[in-house]
C-alpha cells in the first residue's frame, strides 16, 4: 500500500460522519451505499436496468463472466451512473458500490469508455494511488473506526459486527487490522482486567 497524503485517513473518517449527519443517520450507525448514491445524485443500475441492453450481453456479464467485474462508474451528459454487478452477494455489492462512490467523492478522473480501432470497448483504469484511496474511503464510509470500536466493545463477535454494517466479515477484519482496532481493544481489555 502506498502512502496517503497527510491527514487523508482522518479526513475519510470525518466525511463518513458528515454524510451520516447530512442523511439524518446516527453518527455511529450503518450507512447504505444506495442512500449515499441517491444523496449525491448518482444513479445506480445493474445490467438488468440498462435500457436496450441485449440479453446475450447481460448473460455474458452476469452468468458466463460474472467474476470478471464488480462495478463501473460512467459520466454521461445525463449524469453520473454506477453499474453494479447484481450477480454478486449483498455485502460485496455494498463494498463495490461504496468504492465507486468513493472515487466520485474524491473527484478521481472517472473511467472512460474507449473504443479500439476494431470496435471493441474497454475501460481505462484508475491509478494505483487512486484505487488505494478509494478502498480506504469506502471502508471508512461503510464502517468508520470509532463506530467499529463501539460495536466491538458492546459485542466482540466480528461476524455480528460485519452484519451490523452490512459488510463482509473479511472487510470487517481488514478495517479492524488496518486501523489498529484489534490492538486498542486488546489493550483496553488488559487494562480493565488489571483495574478490576
Amino acid at each position: 500500500m502506498g502512502e496517503f497524503r497527510r491527514g487523508f485517513k482522518i479526513w475519510c473518517e470525518n466525511i463518513a460522519y458528515g454524510f451520516r449527519r447530512d442523511l439524518g443517520l446516527p453518527k455511529y450507525g450503518p450507512l447504505s451505499p444506495d442512500a449515499l448514491a441517491q444523496h449525491l445524485g448518482i444513479t445506480v443500475w445493474t445490467p438488468g436496468d440498462l435500457p436496450n441492453f441485449e440479453k446475450k450481453h447481460r448473460d455474458q456479464l452476469l452468468i458466463r463472466d460474472e467474476s470478471s467485474w464488480s462495478a463501473v462508474t460512467l459520466t454521461l451528459t445525463e449524469g453520473r451512473f454506477i453499474i453494479v454487478n447484481s450477480a454478486h452477494g449483498a455485502t460485496r455489492r455494498n463494498n463495490d458500490l461504496m468504492h465507486e462512490i468513493a472515487h466520485v467523492v474524491l473527484e478521481h478522473e472517472p473511467a472512460q469508455m474507449v473504443t479500439s480501432p476494431n470496435g471493441h470497448m474497454f475501460l481505462d483504469n484508475y491509478s494505483v494511488q487512486q484505487e488505494e484511496e478509494a478502498d480506504w474511503l469506502a471502508a471508512a464510509l461503510l464502517a468508520p473506526r470509532q463506530a467499529v470500536i463501539n460495536v466491538l466493545t458492546a459485542n466482540p463477535d466480528i461476524k455480528e459486527a460485519a452484519r451490523c454494517f452490512a459488510i463482509s466479515e473479511s472487510l470487517m477484519k481488514m478495517v479492524i487490522a488496518r486501523n489498529g482496532i484489534d490492538r486498542q481493544l486488546k489493550s483496553r481489555r488488559t487494562y480493565n482486567r488489571r483495574v478490576v
